[in-house]
């Protein structure tokens, strides 16, 4: 079940406005309940955690270790939703100055794929030559050819 809290906007939007919403949003909780709506081969997302089981919760954990024992940095390459869903469950995820301690428990995470830019990727290339890393490739659909 989604819920969302919306006490914080009262102060801007009227109760009364909010509650003309309330045929679309009911439409648009059962398109996305349903799975009918425009983008419903992306929902996989809706029934985690779940949907995941104790087997493929191991193989992540066991994966996991096997980056931090063998990587000091993580590039995770993503274009749009991709790149912004993994950053912004990491950076809640993570303290921000982790990558800044001499002590890490986990590798850096630096971010390729949404910029494309040639001096960026370059000055990324140059930085990666001596050091351990790995690269995580994200795509929704497959067949991002931009982060390939």
């Amino acid at each position: 079940m989604i819920n969302i809290n919306i006490e914080k906007t009262l102060g801007f939007i009227s109760q009364k406005n909010i509650s003309a919403y309330e045929a679309k949003i009911q439409s648009a909780r059962g398109a996305l309940e349903k799975g009918t709506g425009k983008g419903n081969e992306f929902l996989g997302w809706l029934h985690l955690p779940s949907s995941i089981t104790k087997e493929h919760l191991a193989d992540l954990k066991a994966t996991a270790q096997i980056v931090r024992e063998h990587c000091d940095i993580v590039v995770v390459a993503g274009i749009g939703g991709s790149y912004l869903g993994a950053r912004a469950v990491i950076e809640s995820l993570s303290n921000s100055f982790t990558w800044l301690q001499e002590k890490k428990d986990n590798p850096v995470i630096i971010y390729a794929g949404h910029n494309i830019g040639e001096d960026y990727l370059y000055e990324l290339t140059s930085f990666l030559k001596d050091k351990k890393f790995g690269v995580i490739n994200i795509s929704k659909s497959g067949t991002t050819t931009e982060t390939a």
